[in-house]
């Protein structure tokens, strides 16, 4: 049975049904109290018209190769340049982009995608199936090993053909019943067959900007795609992206008009925009959240107490407060969001603070006065004065921190080998993306080094799950096994936040920061 293309998942039957309504609807994005500053997810007036230029400041980007790009000023030009099969909306619905419908015809393990015809690449050639083919074999080719690999270990490249020219079938090792989520992912785009896969060198692709400038790290120029697949957009001329060394330098230019927009803020650095009645301040709820990692395969956070006591020691409302100005959701130390609908069974007491129990679980392990440990931390967002109030919180119970705030790019060569690590993590789509990515034994980003073989089994089931109660059962397990052994310490989940010129019409707050720039108009 093929799916209709503004759907989630293909069904044949009322259960899976269901369950798409589960994976694909996440709750309307929060307004914010009514804040003459702070908008709901998108800024919409009037009619939109063609024209003009406009202006984004980026975090610096060293490579937008979509093989190896992990850095959201990469991602934020390629998404430009070349698009996915498949879209995700601000409600976690599935939208069809390069694909129009999609169906499994065996509950899960294999996924037929039927390509949208009349699409072309920016060099003429048609989009086809083979195109498709090529560009998710480099995702999982072994030797090309690029960064997205581990999060599709369920697609060997032979899975991957094409039935016709405008027909791609993806055979699975195991059941994957929310897979077409997985095409999403930030890396995925399509590029042609014969590409290498380096943009920069060669940007072709089929997305509504052309790429028309590169300096690494310094600046993107990109032109409106006059052939685009989706007339009339997109609406802008031209789109000039300027790249910044961290945060203040981007609001400095937002504030002094040098740039009309960023791609993502923080409330700690947005606060300086508060005041300036031409700034928007787009939002979206977000299962975006930041990870205090433990490792749990070497001392001293190889002792479950002593992970459990650094989390006894979290204010969580006070963080909530404090770091993001109250614009977030506190957490349990697990990463499933309330926006998920799979959170829905989960029936876990909130982890307060407890510095008696917190220090009797120190005297427990051996350590009743505590011992020293370095906390490295990238200097993003409010990250380091999230690491200064760990610092504060863990001293009464004994555990003396020191600081160790990093360049970012710096931080990120080490994050997955340091002892003690705080790393932010942006938004999936569904649940078991960021259990797999951030929890699975042996997985390339398990920063805590945890591996419970209890817990892979329940995340295989829950990828394979069709069943929407089961589903939520399993993510219940999940969670509450996280929260029990605390490889990670999850305090609370923020807002996605947006700052825009009021002028620029079009435009919404991502889950995951994407930037949907075909929509987007200047007034």
């Amino acid at each position: 049975m093929r799916r209709k293309p503004a759907t989630a998942l293909s069904t044949i039957d009322l259960r899976r049904r269901r369950l798409l309504q589960t994976l694909g609807i996440g709750g309307a994005a929060a307004g914010l109290g009514g804040l003459p500053w702070l908008t709901a997810p998108g800024a919409l007036a009037g009619e939109p018209r063609h024209g003009g230029t406009l202006r984004v400041a980026l975090p610096q980007a060293a490579t937008i190769n979509p093989l190896r790009m992990s850095a959201g000023g990469a991602i934020a030009v390629v998404q430009q340049v070349a698009e996915y099969l498949v879209r995700v909306d601000e409600h976690l619905n599935l939208q069809p982009a390069l694909a129009t419908d999609w169906e499994t015809p065996d509950e899960g393990r294999t996924w037929v995608f039927r390509l949208r015809e009349g699409v072309k690449f920016n060099d003429g050639r048609p989009l086809e199936a083979d195109d498709v083919v090529a560009s998710f074999r480099r995702l999982v080719d072994p030797d090309v090993a690029s960064v997205a690999r581990s999060q599709l270990d369920f697609l060997p490249p032979e899975g991957i053909s094409a039935d016709d020219r405008h027909t791609v079938r993806f055979e699975l090792s195991r059941p994957i019943g929310a897979f077409p989520y997985y095409t999403q992912i930030y890396n995925a785009v399509i590029l042609p067959r014969d590409h290498d896969g380096d943009l920069a060198s060669n940007p072709v692709g089929t997305g509504p900007f052309l790429l028309t400038h590169y300096q690494a790290r310094e600046e993107a120029v990109l032109e409106r795609n006059p052939d685009y697949w989706d007339a009339p957009r997109p609406y802008l001329d031209r789109v000039r992206m300027a790249m910044y060394d961290g945060d203040q330098p981007q609001v400095l230019a937002l504030r002094g008009n040098a740039t009309d927009m960023m791609l993502f803020a923080s409330y700690m650095n947005a606060r300086p925009l508060l005041d300036n009645e031409e700034i928007n301040l787009l939002s979206a709820r977000s299962t975006q959240h930041r990870q205090l990692a433990m490792r749990c395969d070497q001392p001293p956070f190889e002792d479950v107490r002593l992970r459990r006591a650094v989390a006894l020691a979290l204010g969580r409302e006070s963080m909530v407060n404090n770091l993001i100005g109250g614009y977030g959701e506190p957490g349990n130390d697990h990463p499933v969001a309330p926006l998920y609908p799979d959170a829905a069974d989960i029936d876990l007491a909130r982890r307060e603070p407890d510095l008696e129990r917190a220090q009797a679980l120190l005297a427990e392990a051996g350590v009743p006065n505590g011992f020293q440990i370095d906390l490295h931390i990238g200097r993003l967002a409010e990250l380091p004065q999230y690491g200064v109030l760990v610092e504060r919180m863990l001293n009464p119970i004994g555990i003396r921190v020191n600081l160790r705030v990093e360049p970012l790019n710096t931080y990120y060569e080490h994050w997955t080998k340091v002892n003690f690590g705080l790393t932010d993590w942006v938004g999936r789509a569904v649940p078991e993306q960021i259990l797999a990515a951030a929890f699975r034994g042996g997985a390339d980003w398990n920063a805590p080094h945890w591996r419970d073989d209890e817990f892979d089994a329940a995340l295989s089931e829950l990828e394979a799950a069709t069943d929407p109660a089961r589903r939520r059962q399993l993510t219940a397990t999940l969670a509450g096994k996280l929260h029990e052994e605390v490889p990670a310490a999850i305090t609370y989940f923020t807002q996605a936040l947006r700052p825009v010129r009021r002028r620029v019409q079009g435009l919404r707050a991502d889950n995951a920061n994407y930037l949907d720039l075909t929509r987007a108009w200047l007034a």
